[in-house]
């Protein structure tokens, strides 16, 4: 008598089970059916899959676009930014103040100093380096004033 039962309940465990596959098969039958109506015949699925890979790569591009931009940032911070020039008549002699100083710096004031000194009989040119807005070399106060343009100059 129990082998009776056990062989019920084995049929109604596989009829069950046949009846849940079929269930199954329905409803990703219906799910494929109603992808490809909303893909507009095409598989809604893989064009989604499809959607998420090109969103990933455009990500990787953002991320390297990012990645230039801030390695430009970084060289541009060590490019002349602030420009200092006061022109001056060095011996008194010319009414043309055709000596110079000029100041070149960087973000951070780092940068040089140009003096160019004019006279009717000759003419030197003297740089002086500048770091964080000062110089380890005297300055003369054309030079000064030049530096203080430039610092002044964002």
């Amino acid at each position: 008598m129990e082998d009776i039962y056990l062989i019920i309940f084995s049929i109604l465990s596989l009829l069950i089970s046949i009846i849940s596959i079929y269930i199954s098969i329905k409803i990703y039958k219906k799910y494929e059916l109603n992808m490809k109506k909303l893909g507009n015949g095409e598989n809604f699925a893989e064009m989604i899959k499809d959607y998420v890979s090109q969103v990933e790569k455009l990500n990787k591009r953002d991320d390297q676009i990012i990645e230039v931009c801030n390695n430009i940032n970084n060289e541009l911070s060590h490019c002349i930014k602030k420009v200092g020039l006061y022109r001056y008549d060095a011996f008194g002699n010319t009414n043309n103040k055709l000596s110079f100083a000029l100041a070149l710096l960087d973000k951070e004031n780092n940068g040089v100093i140009i003096n160019s000194i004019y006279g009717q009989d000759s003419s030197n040119v003297y740089s002086k380096p500048i770091a964080k807005g000062t110089s380890k070399y005297n300055l003369s106060d054309e030079e000064k004033e030049a530096l203080n343009q430039a610092m002044e100059n964002r």
